[in-house]
């Protein structure tokens, strides 16, 4: 994520990004993505009253552009859908690769604040 917080920023603080990653991690709430028994990325999601919030999803550089984080994201919202939940994401706005993704899988954008696209499943 160094190139679009960076973009959004204007700086990388690694100091302060690894800090703000510690207390926004939850790890009763974070699932390991694997492939061929391989540790590849990982993805958070948090409960938001009747919406799942993915909250990050990060896939490792040389494992990207390869479909995983678009099944991993699939299956999410097979999941959501089964349980007749709405699905949300925040995407930085530096970050069009990532919004362009969740537009193909049918996100639309809602709302914006200065950094962010705030995005809906429909």
């Amino acid at each position: 994520m160094r190139v679009p917080i960076t973009a959004a920023r204007g700086l990388w603080d690694e100091t302060k990004e690894r800090a703000q990653f510690r207390e926004q991690l939850q790890l009763n709430h974070t699932q390991i993505i694997e492939n061929n028994g391989m540790r590849i990325g990982f993805l958070m999601t948090l409960e938001r009253g009747h919406d799942i919030q993915l909250h990050t999803i990060c896939i490792a550089p040389e494992n990207q552009g390869r479909g995983f984080g678009t099944n991993i994201i699939r299956e999410l919202l097979d999941d959501a859908s089964a349980r007749k939940r709405g699905v949300i994401v925040s995407v930085l706005k530096a970050n069009p690769a990532a919004r362009s993704l969740y537009e193909r899988l049918g996100f639309v954008v809602t709302e914006e604040s200065t950094r962010h696209h705030h995005m809906r499943l429909v």
